[in-house]
């Protein structure tokens, strides 16, 4: 009887400091439309864009004023993973920004119907025809491909920025109500949670927002400067595995120009 492979082939291992200096960093960046996402994900070093949705046609480079750098004709979950796994594609960059999951998280539902059939080889029609909540699983393990793609990336020094829109989500509380939280717009249930899988996968997930909001006569009014939000707070989603970057809690987005939070994420890599 032959042995299986695990077995024959044993590795060998050692012990060193686990250092993480030659990988990229895995970053996600949440707001409102129209907050800065995309303009803040262009300032990260040397960046090139997968565009899943067509925000940033029209914008340009807040320094030099040139167009963002984009990967034309993706049109599909499909066409993602294929350039994602197009590793000398981004030989001449240091930064892969997805933007936005929001978006790809739709797309992998028709790619989900195509490659899971269900238990009698049918193809699905939707998410509920698998049955027994079985089809929110299958999607959230095709989002979980993209993170493997990304992992390889990572592995050769590559930084990732994953962009996702902001939603509010109930958070379930042990000790009493349950409260509203904001978080990036993926999908999320106590059974199944894409949302969490991506959070978790991350070294760092940063909040865009206002700095200070006040509501009046149930009107909100804000000063209109945005930050950086790293730090987690009761009702919003954000982290951080830069044990200096979450002393801040906040880094300044001042204008569409301020590269605050790269600088601080390169100063402290390198």
């Amino acid at each position: 009887m032959s042995l299986p492979p695990s077995i024959k082939n044993r590795k060998t291992f050692i012990i060193v400091d686990w250092e993480g200096q030659k990988e990229g960093d895995k970053v996600l960046i949440y707001g409102d439309s129209g907050i800065g996402k995309t303009t803040l994900a262009s300032l990260a070093p040397n960046s090139v864009f997968i565009g899943v949705d067509d925000g940033g046609r029209k914008m340009t480079h807040p320094v030099t004023g040139k167009r963002l750098k984009v990967i034309p004709n993706i049109m599909s979950f499909a066409d993602v993973r294929d350039a994602l796994h197009q590793i000398s594609l981004f030989d001449n960059y240091e930064t892969i920004v997805i933007d936005n999951i929001t978006e790809l998280e739709r797309w992998a539902l028709p790619y989900t119907f195509a490659t899971v059939p269900k238990e009698k080889g049918q193809i699905a029609k939707n998410v509920e025809d698998y049955g027994w909540h079985k089809g929110y699983r299958y999607w959230y393990d095709t989002m979980r491909l993209i993170l493997q793609d990304c992992d390889t990336l990572v592995r050769k020094g590559k930084n990732i920025i994953l962009v996702a829109q902001g939603t509010t989500i109930e958070t379930v509380n042990t000790g009493g109500e349950n409260f509203l939280k904001e978080a990036p717009e993926l999908y999320h249930d106590k059974n199944v949670s894409t949302l969490n899988a991506y959070v978790s996968w991350c070294d760092h997930v940063f909040r865009i927002g206002y700095t200070s909001v006040s509501v009046e006569h149930q009107k909100a009014a804000s000063t209109q400067e945005r930050a950086i939000f790293v730090c987690p707070e009761i009702h919003f989603i954000a982290k951080s595995r830069n044990a200096s970057l979450e002393e801040c809690k906040v880094i300044s987005f001042a204008n569409k120009k301020d590269d605050s939070i790269w600088k601080f994420l390169l100063n402290e890599k390198h």
